[in-house]
């Protein structure tokens, strides 16, 4: 236990959780768009595979960079794709969500096989680029706590810290500007804000379009930053624990971000502990946020019946 215990305030681990959070809090706060606008994004996982790829394949020939634009963009086409069934022709959601996740996973094998003269598994054969890492090394100065610090903070990537901007700056969007307000009041009931002049198919194109750039670039944090190049379904899941981190932090920047750390925690930790305590499977720990995913989707189905319960009630009082 004391072996544990010393392993899990460690620089090193507070390093690990940091690597496995980021990933997963891009697409949470693409999640958070999508729901906050009424529209579910669980296609999430798909958005992150198939920008992970195309990150992989343009990065092979041009700077890093742009492979991350062209990731970034292959998220937000699919988003655009997402508002089109479902606002345009009334397709459900969530299905047009599972349609997309189906469609990246045979689909980036398929392209990763073109892409590679036949490997169907990774990309090895692409010299694909890295995001660069930030040095911290003047952290190191600071009397006491210095070699700690660097150790924990110093090496994470570029987007890394973009991402601990991008948590502010979505709070900010989302509660001190007017689209963040139209954003939430189409999400919270779009009839009301419709009669207020404002057009839920545009606010909520918008949330799902925006969802699939965040998403993305989760997906190129795990191509180009956590793992170098592209395996097939790499992204194991992260895309439905990143909608749990949505449901579980009360659908907020700040909670979703502590959920997405918490989950992030359980990841590392999961690589931990089968070292430590052989007699633990891994596979255990890595069920955990799956297991909170579905009390978390349970919880939100629970409180969308409560609110439908309330409006109707609502609209029966006032006539």
């Amino acid at each position: 236990m004391t072996e544990l215990l010393t392993t899990i305030i460690s620089a090193t681990f507070f390093f690990a959780v940091i690597r496995t959070t980021v990933p997963l809090l891009l697409a949470a706060l693409g999640g958070l768009l999508a729901e906050l606008s009424g529209a579910l994004n669980v296609a999430l996982e798909g958005m992150m595979l198939s920008a992970a790829l195309t990150a992989v394949i343009v990065s092979a020939s041009y700077p890093w960079w742009i492979g991350l634009l062209a990731g970034v963009l292959a998220g937000m086409a699919l988003g655009a794709v997402m508002a089109l069934f479902h606002l345009r022709f009334g397709a459900d959601v969530v299905l047009v969500g599972f349609a997309i996740n189906l469609m990246a996973a045979g689909g980036t094998v398929f392209i990763l096989a073109q892409a590679t003269g036949g490997d169907r598994g990774t990309s090895l054969a692409l010299p694909s680029k890295s995001i660069p890492r930030l040095s911290l090394s003047w952290l190191g100065a600071i009397p006491g706590v210095g070699g700690t610090l660097e150790a924990a903070l110093s090496g994470h990537s570029y987007l890394t810290w973009a991402t601990v901007i991008l948590v502010a700056g979505i709070w900010f969007m989302l509660y001190q500007t007017a689209t963040g307000l139209r954003l939430r009041a189409v999400g919270e009931y779009a009839p009301a804000a419709a009669a207020a002049g404002i057009s839920p198919d545009q606010m909520r194109a918008l949330g799902l379009i925006l969802s699939g750039a965040l998403a993305a670039l989760g997906g190129v944090q795990l191509a180009m930053f956590n793992y170098i190049g592209f395996t097939r379904d790499m992204t194991a899941g992260r895309g439905f624990i990143a909608l749990g981190a949505v449901l579980l932090g009360a659908r907020r920047p700040g909670g979703v971000a502590i959920a997405a750390l918490l989950f992030g925690a359980f990841e590392a930790l999961a690589i931990v502990l089968p070292a430590l305590y052989t007699s633990i499977p891994g596979e255990l720990i890595h069920s955990i946020p799956f297991v909170v995913t579905l009390v978390a989707l349970v919880i939100y189905a629970r409180r969308a019946q409560l609110l439908t319960r309330r409006r109707v009630a609502g609209v029966e009082g006032a006539t």
